[in-house]
């Protein structure tokens, strides 16, 4: 694969700089191309400083918020969707958890973290609810993918996504959407920025979203796969002076909806259904999670040589749910030979999160500059979770569980121009992590428990020193190619088990590592009217964190246990990126990711017998889970020139992945099969001010899997959204 990959690169790289020299000399022969055209440069912070996309040695893909807008990515899901290389596990969905170059973690214990990260303007996301970004009035969205563990730190392992809204401009601004589409769908979007004086700026973004299920529950009429939700954001900007500004940001999240719509698919072969459009599950499900924060940011020139930023930062989480997993009742389950009355799943969690950052970014006119700063975070979780097996459920089987970690970190990354186009960099991050886990298990009569076991009072402890690092180098070929190759590491701290038994509650797991080896290139031709960027990179993972749901015979008939093993892993792969206007109307995009991600060596536990007995199985050799070894998103749009009546934008995007295995054993059961998204639209422009897009999504109404888990008997699955077909309109003043 290395060769094949090497090869790939190395012809790719060379077809791009003969295409560039070719395209360049006919034009100053002929004057053949439009010199005015060129794909938009692209501005992102993946080295926590403004630079351009195509001289930053890493893999980034970003999305600007009129390309957000344009294609309706409205929320994480959709964003992961257009992004090959990205995947997305929610389970439930208010929880999700993103895998990028397949590492991710499903683990929602308290004491766990996630191995790829989301950050909000710079803030670090720890919990999965907190990732209820609401991609409206964005700037921005930037994928930056494999370790970043020297400028972004904290379990920054397969990846990260950063968010960065829009900020407080000196002019009045009204910006307001409205969505109608199928389901009873009807999302409003306002933001208002207003300049309350020559210092003080200020900006609110409001969003409401809500449809009436894409799913119907036989049991009650209700919905199932529903949406409801409302958000906000408040900036305020005040100017010191020239050099020196303070930005206060507040912003919270609520939804209320009743939760997923589950299908026992083990009687049809583990073959998907043809139209999973309603379902009747027995226990009333929900899903309700309260989320919201805040920061105090300063960002000042005055020193002169420097940027100086620092934040301090507080968010906090109420998330609760609860969920009908087997989807029917009582009766529907003997039909289907589960051997249980029901399997409700409950989960509730507190968090709060306490975090601030000191940084300075250089600007010397000489060869050297440099980021460097301090870290720190504290984060308290409470968490419960209990899986009932009986209707009515009057037994008690309940894990609740505290975890309080704080971490600590001091970074820094120094660049030194050798020529005027090559460059050497290299980056150091110290990280001081503790996590005190307590937990303990009520088991008996519901009415009057008994405590099974507690470490309550004598905590399991995770203490970790570790450094991190990343060096590497990158030279400008010319003004239009740009090589890179670097060494990079990320870090995960050790997890501790979400459902364990007495024996290994007080344990954590290795820390997980990963060193990855990447060569890059990014280049325009064809005067900019071109655009390839191509990297190769090799992953050697220790000690990845896997998590999933066995059965567990000590908890009775129909019992499971969520359980955590460790092993290690080596991924390889290729991301690609290619974009080229052809007329002046005509965009056409296409990415491309090729991972081979596979187990170097893996005992994972597959269930437990009556007498506690785990068994296990070898599954070295086998691929990662929710790992598609292709992923492709090609998009094409045309639009018209300008006529005294407005414009039309046609545009169509293309998203395919490649059959993912849902569970590590690489069974043919809990797998994904090939799938291909289609979305469209068209947009009819008036003017500057008022537009009105026709849009689909899900064009073929393709019937495909976003989670599943075959376990007590039964294969349970969840289905994404079916074909729906609306219309936005948005006004600017």
């Amino acid at each position: 694969m290395i060769k094949l990959a090497s090869r790939l690169f190395m012809g790719a790289s060379l077809g791009v700089l003969v295409g560039h020299g070719v395209a360049d000399a006919q034009q100053e022969n002929d004057g053949s191309a439009d010199k005015s055209l060129r794909i938009e440069a692209v501005t992102v912070t993946a080295q926590r400083r403004e630079e351009n996309l195509q001289t930053v040695p890493i893999t980034v893909t970003a999305f600007s918020g009129a390309v957000i807008e344009q294609k309706g990515l409205d929320n994480i899901q959709s964003i992961a969707d257009a992004t090959p290389g990205l995947s997305m596990d929610a389970f439930p969905r208010t929880t999700p958890r993103p895998f990028i170059r397949g590492i991710g973690s499903s683990n929602q214990s308290a004491g766990a973290d996630p191995s790829s990260v989301a950050f909000l303007d710079g803030v670090y996301l720890g919990r999965g609810p907190m990732l209820s970004v609401d991609a409206f009035d964005v700037e921005r969205v930037e994928v930056l993918k494999g370790p970043q563990g020297t400028l972004w730190g904290k379990n920054v392992v397969g990846g990260a996504i950063s968010f960065i809204t829009k900020k407080p401009v000196d002019e009045f601004e009204i910006h307001a959407r409205a969505t109608y589409a199928d389901y009873g769908q009807h999302d409003y979007n306002l933001v208002l920025n207003t300049p309350v004086t020559d210092k003080l700026l200020t900006r609110i973004a409001l969003s409401s979203k809500k449809n009436d299920g894409f799913r119907t529950n036989l049991n009650t009429g209700g919905p199932l796969d529903d949406d409801e939700r409302i958000s906000g954001r408040f900036h305020a900007l005040y100017k010191l002076d020239d050099a020196t500004n303070v930005l206060f940001t507040i912003d919270g999240t609520s939804d209320d909806t009743a939760g997923p719509a589950r299908f026992n698919i083990a009687p049809n072969g583990s073959k998907d259904l043809d139209k999973p459009n309603a379902t009747n599950p027995d226990q009333p499900g929900y899903l309700k999670r309260d989320t919201w924060g805040t920061k105090l940011e300063l960002n000042s020139s005055a020193l002169g040589w420097a940027d100086l930023t620092t934040y301090v930062s507080y968010r906090d989480l109420d998330n609760s749910t609860s969920e009908d997993f087997d989807g029917t009742t009582p009766a529907g389950n003997a039909a289907n030979g589960v051997p249980v009355a029901g399997i409700q799943v409950l989960k509730e969690e507190q968090a709060d999160s306490l975090s601030a950052e000191i940084r300075l970014a250089t600007k010397f006119d000489g060869p050297f500059n440099w980021v460097g700063g301090l870290f720190a975070l504290k984060d308290t979780v409470d968490r419960q979770r209990e899986s009932e097996t009986s209707v009515p459920d009057l037994s008690e089987n309940r894990y609740i569980a505290t975890n309080v970690t704080k971490s600590f970190g001091v970074f820094g990354e120094g660049r030194y121009e050798l020529t005027s186009a090559w460059t050497a960099f290299a980056g150091l991050r110290f990280t001081d992590e503790t996590k005190e886990y307590e937990i303990r298990r009520l088991v008996g009569d519901r009415a009057n428990p008994t405590v099974n076991y507690t470490t309550y009072g004598n905590p399991g402890v995770s203490d970790e020193q570790k450094w991190t690092w990343r060096i590497g180098s990158d030279y400008q070929l010319n003004p239009n190619v740009f090589l890179f190759a670097t060494i990079s590491t990320g870090f995960k701290s050790g997890a501790f088990q979400e459902q364990p038994n007495a024996p290994t509650a007080r344990l954590a797991t290795a820390p997980e590592t990963v060193t990855n080896y990447e060569v890059g290139m990014k280049s325009d031709f064809w005067s900019g009217r071109g655009r390839a960027n191509i990297s190769v990179f090799n992953e050697d993972y220790s000690d990845l964190q896997t998590i999933q749901v066995i059965d567990d015979a000590t908890q009775g008939l129909g019992g499971s246990r969520v359980v955590t093993d460790t092993g290690n892993a080596t991924i390889r792969g290729v991301e690609t990126e290619f974009q080229f206007l052809p007329t002046d109307n005509i965009r056409l995009g296409l990415f491309y990711t090729y991972l081979d991600a596979t187990f170097d060596n893996l005992l994972e536990t597959e269930e437990i017998l009556a007498d506690g007995t785990p068994i296990v199985a070898d599954l070295s050799g086998n691929r990662l889970s929710r790992t598609p070894e292709h992923a492709l998103a090609f998009s094409a749009s045309y639009e018209t020139d300008d006529y005294a009546w407005g414009s039309l934008l046609f545009g169509v995007d293309a998203n395919y992945q490649s059959k993912i295995f849902d569970d590590n054993s690489n069974n043919n059961i809990e797998t994904r099969d090939p799938r291909t998204l289609l979305n469209a639209f068209m947009t009819y422009r008036a003017s500057d001010r008022l537009s009105l897009q026709f849009w689909a999504h899900n064009i073929t109404d393709e019937v495909y899997r976003v989670h599943q888990a075959a376990t007590a008997g039964g294969h349970f699955v969840q289905y994404g959204p079916p074909r729906q077909i609306g219309v936005t309109a948005t006004f600017d003043f």
